[in-house]
């Protein structure tokens, strides 16, 4: 019995392994949304900070570099403890304006909103502490425009980034849509043309080589099954009226699933012309944790966001969500990659100490191991269809590094899963703040200078990572 269990469950493992692998590689062909459109939609950009004082300045020049010109940036600060504030205050210059906000959803107490005299598309809100998806409420509600992009305070844009969005947004259907984060530190170049670099860390290498299989092979493919559950909370695109309807973010610990899946159920129960996209030509590139400690934090959030979502929509899935949604996510999400880790754990001491199933074993992470490395080795290859091209030397290092990431690094899933699940049953709303010490930017040097202009302002340098 437990050998036919344990057969089946692989052969499904296998199908959505393959899904994940196949789909992307004959459906990905390049980028579709390259060519600049003559009108530009309006865009407002949010960001919430809390504490970001390392990293603030980087954060203001990533939205100057951007080449568009019809949008709007609020940074909000979450009642930071340390000297954020006091940094806006003297970058931006700011003075205290009257803004109407839109009065829909609810958030903290404002304390004042200011506007930057030497950059006047740059807002900032001082409000009280209410964690990132009370900042967003926030946000939203002083927007002037309809498409709001969520990004996260460490994340910075690519140049053409709004260009490809605005081409996107054409389609009236579109209802939201999230883009594709790299790790900045995988990057190296200035901001016009990044060029990514794998002479990094293994932990940086492992987080790159991850976030590549899951955009470039994870989103892509649930997005051709409409199935998309996470738009990531680094860079998010998405309709006002939309985020009015759902009543703004739920304060929860992974605020950017949530959001994603009560949209997707207001498009199937309300509006099934509208649809959610993954926009993989729309690029921000991110800060890696840098540390084991930190990593291990971040991904205990994610998997206790998950496990929110689940206990929170799981029993209407199937009646509100469609078909594809809910078996992407209770049979490749929950069952293979949650509950599963649990007997992952323990299945090699049994083994150990009974000696039985040596063989089924080995046989298993032998298809497993190939699997592995055929998938990375495809994620690589729709990289490279991006634009994103390796040196010879890096092809040799990502070649190396393949093998050595499945059978060490990849296995950190399984605790992250394992722990996480745990975790939320005892506290679900704890979580630290992961140290970010602004890698993924370049040093931008003091001067913050012509608004809307893509300048070289590090002297010495100009890199991304």
């Amino acid at each position: 019995m437990g050998l036919t269990i344990t057969v089946c469950m692989y052969v499904i493992f296998f199908v959505f392994q393959a899904l994940y692998i196949f789909v992307p590689l004959f459906t990905v062909k390049g980028n579709r949304y390259r060519h600049k459109m003559a009108y530009e939609q309006g865009m407002t950009i949010l960001i919430p900070a809390y504490n970001e004082e390392g990293i603030i300045r980087n954060c203001i020049q990533a939205i100057l570099h951007v080449d568009y010109q019809n949008y709007e940036a609020f940074i909000i600060n979450d009642g930071s403890s340390d000297k954020t504030m006091e940094l806006l205050m003297s970058l931006l210059n700011l003075e205290k304006i009257s803004k109407n906000k839109a009065g829909k959803i609810t958030h903290k107490e404002i304390k004042q909103v200011y506007q930057s005299k030497r950059y006047p598309k740059i807002y900032v809100i001082d409000k009280e502490n209410g964690g990132k998806a009370d900042s967003l409420n926030a946000g939203i509600e002083y927007a002037n425009f309809e498409n709001i992009i969520t990004l996260d305070a460490d994340s910075s844009l690519e140049v053409s980034s709004l260009q490809v969005i605005n081409t996107a947004f054409r389609d009236k259907n579109v209802i939201a849509a999230g883009g594709m984060v790299h790790i900045g530190q995988g990057f190296h170049g200035d901001y016009t043309n990044p060029v990514p670099k794998f002479k990094i860390p293994n932990l940086i290498k492992f987080q790159f080589t991850q976030y590549l299989a899951n955009f470039y092979l994870y989103k892509i493919t649930q997005s051709k099954f409409n199935a998309l559950a996470i738009i990531s909370g680094a860079f998010g695109i998405f309709k006002r009226s939309a985020l009015f309807e759902v009543e703004g973010y739920r304060i929860t610990v992974g605020e950017d699933m949530d959001i994603t899946m009560r949209i997707q159920r207001l498009i199937k129960t309300k509006y099934p012309e509208k649809k959610i996209l993954f926009i993989p030509e729309a690029v921000c590139f991110t800060e890696g944790p840098e540390s084991l400690r930190d990593l291990f934090k971040q991904r205990i959030r994610w998997q206790k966001a998950f496990i929110d979502c689940i206990i929170i929509y799981g029993r209407s899935l199937f009646t509100k969500f469609g078909i594809s949604m809910s078996l992407f996510l209770i049979v490749d999400s929950l069952i293979l990659g949650t509950l599963t880790a649990f007997p992952t754990l323990i299945i090699p001491f049994i083994i150990l100490f009974s000696g039985q199933g040596v063989y089924l074993a080995l046989m298993l992470f032998g298809f497993s191991f190939s699997l592995g490395v055929y998938q990375s080795i495809v994620a690589f290859v729709v990289t490279q269809r991006f634009g994103y091209k390796f040196s010879k030397s890096d092809k040799i290092r990502i070649a190396m590094f393949i093998p050595l990431e499945i059978v060490t690094y990849r296995f950190l899933g399984v605790l992250f899963n394992t722990f996480g699940t745990v975790g939320y049953f005892i506290n679900k709303h704890s979580w630290n703040k992961v140290q970010r010490v602004g890698n993924s930017h370049q040093n931008y040097g003091e001067d913050l200078e012509t608004e809307g202009k893509v300048v070289n302002i590090n002297k010495k340098t100009s890199k991304v990572g």
